[in-house]
């Protein structure tokens, strides 16, 4: 085989590829081991059940705060309970309430400070096999803890529920986590019902209802779960995304880089009888032998990179720790069959231009000096033509769709700098062979590019959100409970001074034009009167519905209700889209906290209720941001490292390519007595100004993106915001791409001279057989010993 040939005879020109398509897939295999990893697991408070059966889902949801599902009231909860328990081989059925209920052992709380379902009924033991040591509870003031805790039976300790903080005698512990109160109290603080636990067999389904078993029980998670799994899920797909699409680029370019120094050899091909299909195949099964061994490669190491991949996660607090990140056969299987066929795709382009070589090209002296290709002149005019327009719809766009707009701007400039390279290297520098210069420009205007992009996106981000939210917020201060997950009504009560806005919001499944959808509402008072709701214009364009109109709402409790559409308005942040009154609020929903009172400066009481901070505006924009900022912080940082190491990556390719076309050149020139060092010299100071020219390309060409980016921000936040730029991001990017070429060039050159003779100052070329060689000693001067006289 051909191919295969190839690959043992030209190894050392495949090498970019091999190392390309290894680290893609390493990096792919570590993204699908660590979402394996953070597929939720069944709670532990589940582990006895054979199934858990749940009410239907919406069809689309607009908010994080629910899992989807609609819930059950309790009348429909215990009917569909009363069918489930005539199943055959049921041994029992557990409707599992949950509601908010912090323990606050010294006045602290204990536990997730985002966990709203810590409290249960006593029955909902039974679902995870937990026994009470001590007795059940019977008053709505007595209740079972958790042994971790510490509280024996017989003591007291203060529990936050939603609507106070009340003391709570403990009659009971076991191994089970959270709070247990007697049934009757579960069922006045958590009416409506969203899973339900069966117990022996598996039943058959009710209509309307799924049943989940085995390792799809993990399924009913807590809502801080998922949404700390969607923030780590929006991590590794973006990761994911943009190592398949860089892998298929490096690739692409590195196997071209091989084609356009095979030409003669190819042309020699084509001389002798092979068509240009044979020659695609052969081009395309070293793409395919090359990425079969970047695959074992890459397996190896997403296996070694999956753990730190998922350490990193956690401390942007997008995942849950695990104790170890598994090896699966499924993903590394996928990963490595994801690395033949990102070869095989970047090789179709490398196979399509050794397919047009014709005889000719065996001519020696036709591959050098040669200008760049017209079908990269003419697609490098084409993208710049696309960035100029994306450019002018970016400035009149509004502002949310002027961000992403911006991000499409600067990825097509980017990309079209890197193919008008060699033309505009030409100009700047005159350079007798531009082609020469751009290809080691080109891969450094990307990577450098894409990290000033990237990088300098995040800053500006990370200063204008904290900034717009601070100036909303202007003349007012956030109160909030410390460590818990929002505050109670007494408290809320106490912080209803003048001027005071202390929202209560929940979630309503309204009617939507396709189905069910879960949106969030906000319970205030005063505005709103009993009955009715006010919808922002957004929200009612959504749904479809006018002022006057009726709403039908199913609220938290399950009780479906039809609210008078009062107004349609203009969007405030301070109301929400779905505004609704307060009483309605806690009629329908008695597991609802407060997140964050708002209180005018200078009317904060004096004494405030126990556990509660004290914000100003900008702290609380600040720590409002402050997980956001983690996130895109990590994003960030993988981003700039995958593109900057895959360019360095290219462009060390590209390098060693054009060193291996100029061994004739450096030969020539130790033969006129240039010295190995001078040589060295010559040829690192091209790479890096050809490297310094286009990280300078590179960065030039983000600027109009991130002014952009800075624009449509101003506009999406009411504030002035100028483009951020993190230095050190700029010079890191730039720096790795030209030392790593400087130092590569340095070596290939080294390695394609060698001395020769005592003296060491003659040089030969190491280049193809039959290349110009100078020998040590010139014939025109050698002495022919002649053989002895007989």
């Amino acid at each position: 085989m051909i191919a295969w040939a190839n690959l043992r005879v030209r190894w050392r020109e495949l090498l970019a590829t091999v190392l390309a398509v290894g680290t893609g897939v390493a990096l792919i295999g570590a993204v699908l081991l660590t979402a394996s990893a953070a597929r939720p697991p069944v709670q532990e408070r589940f582990a006895a059940t054979a199934a858990l059966v749940v009410p239907p889902t919406v069809v689309a949801s607009h908010t994080p705060r629910t899992d989807r599902r609609i819930p059950w009231s309790s009348a429909e909860a215990d009917a569909t309970a009363a069918r489930l328990g005539t199943g055959p081989g049921v041994t029992g059925v557990v409707i599992d309430r949950s509601f908010p209920a912090v323990p606050m052992p010294g006045g602290r709380p204990a536990g997730d400070p985002e966990d709203r379902a810590g409290g249960h009924g006593i029955a909902s033991l039974a679902l995870g096999g937990y026994r009470i040591e001590g007795s059940a509870p019977r008053g709505p003031d007595e209740m079972v803890v958790g042994r971790d805790l510490g509280a024996g039976p017989g003591t007291t300790l203060p529990v936050l529920f939603a609507d106070a903080t009340r003391p709570m005698r403990v009659t009971g512990v076991t191994d089970g986590p959270g709070v247990y109160v007697a049934d009757e109290v579960a069922a006045r603080l958590a009416p409506g019902v969203r899973t339900i636990g069966v117990l022996g067999a598996v039943p058959p389904a009710p209509p309307g209802t799924t049943v989940l078993t085995g390792d799809d029980r993990g399924a009913v998670e807590p809502v801080q779960d998922s949404r700390l799994r969607h923030r780590g899920t929006q991590l590794l797909v973006a990761l994911g995304l943009l190592t398949g699409v860089t892998t298929v680029v490096v690739v692409s370019a590195a196997l071209s880089t091989t084609v356009d120094g095979r030409r003669r050899e190819l042309g020699l091909l084509r001389a002798v009888g092979a068509t240009p299909g044979q020659i695609r195949r052969t081009v395309l099964g070293e793409a395919a032998l090359a990425g079969a061994a970047g695959a074992l490669l890459g397996t190896a190491g997403g296996i070694c990179l999956a753990p730190a991949l998922h350490r990193l996660l956690v401390a942007a607090e997008a995942a849950r720790g695990v104790e170890a990140v598994p090896p699966s056969v499924p993903s590394l299987a996928v990963a490595a069959a994801a690395g033949v066929l990102l070869s095989l795709g970047g090789g179709l382009a490398a196979s399509r231009r050794a397919a047009r070589a014709a005889p000719p090209g065996a001519v020696p002296g036709r591959t050098d000096g040669e200008p760049a290709g017209r079908s990269r002149t003419v697609g490098g005019c084409a993208a710049l033509a696309v960035g100029a327009g994306m450019a002018v719809a970016t400035a009149g766009a509004a502002g949310d769709d002027r961000v992403g707009l911006a991000l499409g701007t600067g990825a097509t400039l980017v990309i079209a700098a890197a193919l008008l390279a060699p033309a505009v290297l030409g100009l700047l520098v005159r350079a007798r062979r531009p082609a020469r210069a751009a290809a080691i420009a080109a891969p450094v205007i990307v990577a450098v590019g894409f990290a000033v992009l990237i990088g300098g996106l995040t800053d500006t981000m990370a200063a204008a959100y904290p900034a717009e939210r601070a100036a909303v917020l202007a003349g007012t201060v956030t109160v909030e409970q410390d460590a818990a997950p929002g505050l109670s009504d007494d408290t809320a009560r106490a912080l209803m001074v003048p001027g005071a806005r202390v929202p209560l919001p929940t979630v309503l499944v309204v009617t939507g034009p396709a189905g069910p959808v879960a949106v969030d509402a906000v319970g205030t008072d005063g505005a709103v009167v009993p009955g009715t709701t006010v919808l922002s214009e957004p929200m009612a364009d959504r749904l479809g519905v006018a002022a006057g109109d009726r709403l039908p709402a199913r609220f938290a409790d399950g009780t479906d209700v039809e609210l008078r559409i009062a107004a349609v308005s203009a969007p405030d942040e301070r109301r929400g889209d779905v505004a609704v009154a307060r009483s309605d609020v806690r009629a329908h929903d008695p597991t609802a906290l407060t997140d964050t009172a708002f209180l005018p400066v200078g009317a904060v009481p004096d004494r405030l209720p126990p556990g509660t901070v004290v914000r100003d505006a900008h702290a609380h924009a600040v720590a409002e941001y402050a997980i956001d900022a983690r996130l895109t912080t990590v994003l960030a940082l993988l981003l700039v490292a995958v593109s900057a190491g895959y360019g360095g990556l290219a462009a060390v390719n590209t390098v060693v390519t054009v060193v291996r076309t100029r061994r004739d050149d450096l030969a020539l020139l130790g033969a006129v007595g240039a010295t190995r060092g001078q040589l060295i010299g010559i040829v690192g100071a091209e790479t890096g100004a050809a490297a310094l020219l286009g990280a300078v390309l590179g960065v030039l060409v983000t600027a109009p993106p991130l002014a952009a980016v800075a624009s449509g921000l101003a506009v999406a936040t009411g504030q002035p915001v100028t483009a951020v730029v993190d230095p050190g991001t700029v010079f890191l990017a730039i720096g790795v791409c030209t030392v790593a070429a400087v130092g590569v060039a340095a070596l290939s050159t080294g390695r394609a001279t060698r001395r020769e003779g005592p003296g060491g100052a003659r040089w030969v070329s190491r280049s193809r057989p039959g290349a110009w060689r100078r020998p040590s000693t010139p014939t025109a001067t050698r002495r022919r010993r002649r053989p002895p006289p007989r």
